[in-house]
């Protein structure tokens, strides 16, 4: 064998981290490299938690072919693990305009949402992705969540909503891939590829790493990475989310995640509980040109989110948030998951998961594993494992995890964070 590893995955998102941990299982020697010090970075530091179940997702699609699988996977890990997680389900609630003067125009409001509610049950029903949902009126909608604003129109139900620790599970892939001969290194920035014939070299600011096949999970930096080896097939186009934090003594003022009925750009405005009940409201979405997280909150989305706050739960608008973050998200000129096989390349691109990375991770990394398979021809190193190992984690006062063989990972994620100061003990 004239290369190191079978597999090397370029990007410590939860993308790279599951499809680490989903080829680890399968016996494939990885190794998956990150340009920052901590994996989990970028654009996985940045997302709402939530783990959606596809309803929403374009028919046929691969973003709903994968978050279907992940569904199927995700919580016997989650359990096996001792993650955090809450499945509280989620109400998506269509309203009418108080403010609107033109009767006309709010029956025509009115009548569309309505319409936009029985859509999206019949197309999730089309997808597969029934999961006990259905159709709310507004007494009912109060019922289950009696703090809304006035104006509710009716709602649906989607049961199977859930909200994780958006950081420890990933955390946890990577830790589990540990033990299956992989490896992870950190600040190691990919420079340069040099494809050749049965093997590529990648080049990093550590030195030159040889191959079979490379997945590229770079996320935000994703086209740039295949431009490396001229297979760039969509452009990165990042998106912002804004969110506000709310204390854990709000947590009683609601009980499931508050949809609202999304448009054909964003899911729009959510207000949610994280899995650590700090209710949460955002994110917003504004296309912006930089791939950096700008430094500070922008006040003019904050106080737009303020208004969605007191539109939605106005009791909420008598507290004051505790914290905001901001996460950006990998989106591209298409709606769905770019992901290609470039088999003369030995090169796999996996882009434009935008903001449901964390719902289909698991399915990513199963699909890319058929690729390898299927259409790359790479038979893994070693025996696969269906074994799927006990891990023994505590948070420290450090913000850190730490496992029981003294590997330590740093906290980045707003959530965990935000949940841990006053949670310093597994839940």
């Amino acid at each position: 064998m004239d290369y190191e590893y079978d597999v090397v995955i370029i990007g410590g998102g939860v993308v790279g981290c599951a499809t680490l941990f989903i080829l680890s299982q399968d016996g494939y020697k990885c190794l998956l490299v990150e340009k920052n010090p901590e994996i989990l970075s970028e654009a996985s530091s940045g997302n709402s938690g939530m783990l959606h179940t596809g309803f929403d997702a374009p028919i046929n699609s691969k973003e709903l072919h994968c978050i279907k699988l992940c569904q199927d996977e995700i919580f016997p890990l989650l359990d096996k693990w001792k993650v955090p997680d809450k499945r509280t389900g989620a109400i998506m609630v269509a309203w009418n305009e108080q403010q609107i003067r033109s009767r006309t125009y709010f029956y025509m409001r009115f009548f569309s949402q309505r319409r936009k509610l029985a859509d999206i049950q019949k197309s999730s029903e089309d997808k597969g992705v029934v999961g006990d949902m259905y159709q709310l009126s507004a007494s009912q909608v109060y019922e289950r969540e009696p703090n809304l604003n006035q104006g509710v129109q009716g709602g649906i139900w989607i049961p199977n909503e859930t909200v994780l620790d958006p950081w420890l599970f990933p955390v946890c892939m990577v830790q589990h891939s540990l033990h299956r001969n992989s490896k992870v290194k950190t600040d190691c920035k990919v420079t340069g590829i040099t494809p050749e014939y049965n093997r590529t070299t990648v080049h990093t600011q550590h030195g030159a790493i040889t191959c079979r096949v490379v997945v590229n999970c770079a996320g935000l930096y994703g086209d740039q990475i295949d431009n490396l080896v001229n297979c760039q097939t969509f452009s990165i186009k990042p998106r912002k989310g804004q969110y506000l934090v709310y204390g854990q003594n709000t947590s009683g003022l609601i009980n499931s995640s508050i949809l609202p009925v999304p448009t054909d750009k964003t899911k729009g405005i959510i207000v949610f509980k994280s899995v650590y009940n700090n209710v949460i409201v955002g994110p917003t979405a504004e296309d912006i040109p930089s791939r950096q997280v700008p430094p500070e909150a922008d006040g003019i989305i904050r106080s737009k989110l303020y208004s969605a706050t007191g539109s939605t739960v106005p009791c909420l608008s008598s507290y004051s948030n505790i914290g905001e973050y901001t996460g950006l998200r990998p989106a591209t000129q298409y709606k769905d998951y770019q992901i290609t096989t470039f088999p003369e390349r030995n090169w796999i691109s996996v882009g434009g998961i935008r903001s449901t990375g964390l719902s289909g991770c698991l399915g990513i990394g199963k699909y890319v594993r058929d690729e390898i398979r299927e259409k790359l021809s790479l038979e893994p190193t070693f025996g696969p494992s269906s074994t799927i190992e006990t891990l023994d984690w505590s948070f420290s006062q450090n913000h850190t995890v730490k496992f029981a063989d003294s590997t330590e990972y740093k906290f980045v994620h707003p959530i965990t964070t935000f949940g841990h100061q006053t949670h310093s003990s597994r839940l």
